[in-house]
């Protein structure tokens, strides 16, 4: 793991872009209705049911990281968040807003949470998924369904 020596934010590979302005977890909060941080702790307590998580705070976004982030809020809106999951396989669910592919096999399957009660059984089981992508599972696990884009040829050596 690389560590960057401006904000201490950890990743799994050296000097990966990404924002220095660290924030307080309250700041992200400040202008949101109280149901919408509340929806935040039920999110992230299905997180930490999984296991150890990092959340990074920073300006824009809240990142939750196993060894590599897997799953991120952006800042929140007065009465919702936009939350996205990395999956390395595409879900066609009516939950997901956009599901945005990434080379080589990356998903991000977008969603928009607004009560607690979306943090619901069907979220958990793909927040599972999603953290064992943030173990990188997928990369030590041969069978682990790593799906690439349609119409994406093999990558190149």
């Amino acid at each position: 793991m690389w560590r960057c020596r401006t904000c201490g934010q950890t990743f799994v590979t050296r000097n990966m872009p990404h924002s220095c302005q660290v924030v307080a977890l309250d700041e992200h909060f400040a202008a949101s209705e109280p149901g919408v941080r509340a929806t935040f702790d039920a999110l992230l307590a299905a997180i930490e049911a999984l296991g150890p998580v990092t959340v990074n705070a920073t300006k824009s976004r809240i990142s939750l990281q196993a060894r590599m982030r897997f799953a991120a809020v952006a800042r929140p809106h007065r009465r919702h968040l936009n939350a996205h999951l990395v999956l390395t396989r595409p879900i066609d669910n009516p939950r997901f807003t956009r599901v945005e592919h990434l080379e080589p096999y990356y998903h991000l399957h977008h969603l928009r949470l607004e009560t607690p009660a979306d943090i619901d059984d069907e979220l958990k089981a793909w927040l599972a998924e999603a953290y064992e992508v943030g173990l990188q599972r997928h990369v030590t696990d041969p069978g682990w369904e790593k799906v690439r884009a349609p119409g994406a040829g093999p990558r190149s050596p």
